[in-house]
């Protein structure tokens, strides 16, 4: 819960680039979301397949105002990332 604490108040912090705290948050919001899923007692491995698409989706929202995308690398045999669904927006 750390995570998404300290990704509030990043929105706040006056940065010297204007990308530098949209990036930030959202790749703590990643992280707080991946440890909630994955890294508790107990935690189920089945949500694994919706976390991790769902921290590939964030990525990619933090890194197109950046100029990049999340791709799936060549021969991997990982599928694109899906958009995110309206559930979500």
């Amino acid at each position: 819960m750390a995570c998404f604490e300290l990704s509030r108040e990043v929105g706040g912090l006056r940065c010297s680039v204007p990308q530098a705290a949209p990036l930030a948050r959202t790749l703590l919001r990643v992280v707080g979301r991946v440890v909630i899923d994955a890294c508790t007692a107990g935690g189920d491995p089945t949500v694994w397949p919706n976390t991790e698409v769902m921290a590939l989706q964030w990525i990619k929202e933090a890194i197109e105002p950046l100029g990049y995308d999340v791709r799936p690398l060549p021969g991997s045999g990982r599928t694109e990332v899906p958009e995110p669904s309206s559930e979500w927006a």
